[in-house]
């Protein structure tokens, strides 16, 4: 079982009438009504010691850019939603390899990220584990009711654009220094054009699909319009090698224009890079060709590993 399929089947099991709940579980983050025109997010997420980042070894990563990441990742979360992020609260749980000075660079990664961001940690919890390094970080967020974006909501027609560049995440290690787009996520939000939005942590061509499942489509995806991390990149990498945290936006073509013309954010490129169709199933096809590209073959997945070497 695919982690996708598992979390659809758990998904279903958590429905239930709550008119608190704005957006329910499968989405980037939950919100929740903090009245007629503020919802608050909320979202959760985890680093694994030599899954997320080096640990041990000679590659072994600085704590503090593993903490970093670990708020980063979280923060992507709440720009794919629009959202200004607030504060956090941290669970660390220690191994037996690793000291209170370890985890005091670790937990300043953190903090100096979330300085940043205007991020407060406000709480957690600490533990010592026979084995692994994990630890979790749930953040938390508001956007107003009316800018709140989801992965439902793409139209047929609508155009997919993407910020920033794709593949070579490890290689480069942008997976531990990477910009959360929150500033452009809440932008886009702003601007009333954004049908859907999604970050990208697991693969650009995987987080496209999920983005056409959750709104019933299908997707033309212009592989040779995608911006790469690095010269000469393989479209399999550019699509499927994950950890980019980028945003993946349906916008309302008549709007789309004007959203180029207006993009205020000249070190962050926005690039169109396809078109949603209707489809019967949550199919992507190169544009080029018509042919149907294999969500399954990249990306990653925490059910069945990754095809990548190194960590994710």
């Amino acid at each position: 079982m695919s982690e996708d399929v598992f979390l659809q089947e758990l998904v279903a099991r958590l429905e239930g009438a709550d008119e608190a709940v704005v957006v329910p579980p499968g989405d980037d983050c939950a919100a929740l009504a903090l009245g007629p025109d503020l919802l608050q997010l909320l979202a959760v997420d985890q680093v694994v010691g030599d899954r997320h980042y080096h640990l041990t070894g000679e590659q072994a990563d600085p704590p503090g850019l593993a903490g970093r990441k670990l708020l980063a990742r979280n923060l992507s979360d709440i720009a794919a939603m629009g959202g200004t992020p607030a504060y956090a609260l941290v669970a660390v749980a220690l191994d037996p390899g690793h000291d209170e000075a370890w985890l005091n660079r670790f937990l300043q990664g953190i903090i100096d990220l979330g300085a940043v961001y205007n991020v407060r940690m406000i709480g957690g919890d600490l533990a010592r584990t026979p084995a692994d390094n994990v630890a979790s970080l749930t953040i938390v967020g508001t956007v107003p009711r009316n800018q709140v974006c989801c992965r439902k909501g793409a139209r047929p027609g609508d155009a997919l654009y993407a910020t920033g560049w794709f593949g070579a995440s490890l290689e480069t290690r942008h997976h531990l220094n990477f910009s959360p787009r929150c500033a452009e996520g809440r932008w886009l939000a702003a601007s009333g054009a954004v049908t859907a939005m999604i970050d990208v942590s697991d693969g650009l061509l995987l987080d496209a699909t999920r983005l056409c499942r959750a709104s019933g489509l299908g997707l033309l995806l212009d592989t040779q319009a995608i911006p790469p991390r690095i010269e000469g990149l393989a479209e399999e990498n550019m699509l499927g090698d994950g950890e980019d945290y980028e945003l993946l936006v349906a916008l309302d073509p008549e709007q789309a224009g004007w959203i180029e013309a207006q993009w205020p954010f000249s070190e962050v490129p926005l690039t169109r890079i396809g078109t949603f169709e209707p489809s019967q199933s949550p199919r992507v096809r190169r544009q080029a060709d018509g042919v149907a590209l294999d969500a399954t073959s990249g990306g990653y997945d925490h059910f069945r590993g990754t095809p990548v070497e190194g960590v994710h």
